[in-house]
């Protein structure tokens, strides 16, 4: 008896893509990107997809989309869900969620949402009186889609100054745009006054939740001001972060893994600004020597957060060539989740596959 062929929408194998990148950590590009994931749903202990069906699925664009049940419904439990129709069913009750702001195709540029229209118009007060309706809902997924469609508006939007400065104290537009969406690129025009209307108001003194946002907001201009050669900027932003914050790791103990990541490594950049060459060996061994204790503590997921943050510093900070070798053999376990023919290249081929950035996987995916 022949398996059963279904027929998948282009949304669910846009969105199917995206949490597949998320859930493995990295871009599928390659067939050899294609054998790993099989690789790893075999691990799982789910049924057994080739990394040919994989190819056929999500890379060949000449694709009909019809896989196999049994297909879709491995890579959906992979992905966290119960089973296929699972998966299917909150996205189409999501993609009816998208349609009411008037998101028509996600691949379709030149149709608008109401979202896109009432930002790049400068036409508010409706946005704001959606945006509060945020405040009562508890779906994440369609906080998720409201803030993919924020980014997608402000990205093309020439002047954001406006959005930023009536929005930025929205949890959803704080959480969902500003944190899990951030833009380390500053691709977004306006960006930089956005993060700063971020920061705004909070003291760092008051909770750890202030504490971990004006380290995440701050870190994010550091970085922004060190890569764009903005000295000034980036020498004011460092001496607020490193000489008066000047963290203790009871403090860093307290908050999220991502900023006490971004901390560490734009430590090292403010460093290299410096040449600081002695302070930098010493603040090197002191992470080290925090890493050994934190690792085994941590879940896989922060422990790439990690590694990330301190691969692109180490490579960016010419002090530090020498020890690259030794942050790889500290997270060589990680390799194990990569196409293996990652293992024995240099740190900074290697560091981009660690990006957990969310933004990098919700747009420009087309079949």
């Amino acid at each position: 008896m022949p398996k059963p062929n279904f027929v998948i929408s282009g949304y669910q194998k846009i969105e199917l893509f995206k949490q597949l990148c998320i859930k493995i950590g990295f871009p599928i590009r390659t067939k050899s990107d294609c054998r790993k994931v099989s690789e790893l749903i075999d691990q799982a202990g789910l049924a057994s997809i080739s990394e040919s069906t994989i190819y056929r699925l999500f890379l060949l664009k000449t694709n009909n989309n019809q896989p196999y049940l049994h297909t879709l419904n491995s890579l959906a439990q992979f992905c966290g869900y119960k089973d296929w129709f699972e998966f299917e069913n909150i996205q189409q009750e999501t993609e009816n969620f998208v349609f009411g702001f008037g998101k028509i195709s996600r691949v379709d540029a030149k149709f608008k949402s109401l979202i896109s229209i009432c930002i790049q118009s400068n036409e508010l007060k409706p946005l704001l009186q959606y945006t509060e309706q945020f405040e009562q809902t508890t779906k994440l997924q369609h906080k998720e889609k409201f803030a993919e469609e924020i980014f997608q508006a402000v990205l093309t939007n020439k002047n954001n100054a406006l959005f930023f400065k009536k929005f930025s104290h929205f949890p959803v537009i704080r959480e969902h745009f500003f944190e899990i969406l951030a833009d380390p690129t500053f691709s977004i025009p306006g960006y930089e006054d956005g993060i700063k209307y971020y920061l705004k108001n909070l003291k760092h003194e008051a909770s750890n939740k202030d504490l971990q946002d004006v380290v995440f907001g701050n870190c994010l201009l550091f970085r922004h001001y060190y890569l764009t050669k903005q000295v000034e900027k980036a020498k004011a932003t460092g001496t607020f972060l490193f000489e008066e914050l000047r963290l203790t790791a009871e403090q860093l103990e307290k908050i999220h893994v991502f900023p006490i990541a971004r901390y560490y490594a734009c430590k090292f950049m403010y460093l290299d600004m410096h040449q600081a060459i002695e302070q930098t060996q010493v603040f090197f061994d002191e992470v080290i020597y925090e890493l050994n204790k934190k690792i085994p503590m941590l879940s896989i997921e922060e422990q790439r957060i990690l590694f990330y943050s301190l691969g692109e510093a180490m490579v960016l900070n010419s002090i530090l060539n020498t020890q690259q070798q030794q942050l790889k053999e500290l997270f060589s376990h990680l390799f194990d989740f990569l196409p293996s023919r990652l293992a024995n290249q240099p740190l900074e081929k290697i560091v981009p596959y660690f990006n957990k950035n969310s933004s990098i996987y919700q747009f420009n995916i087309e079949f």
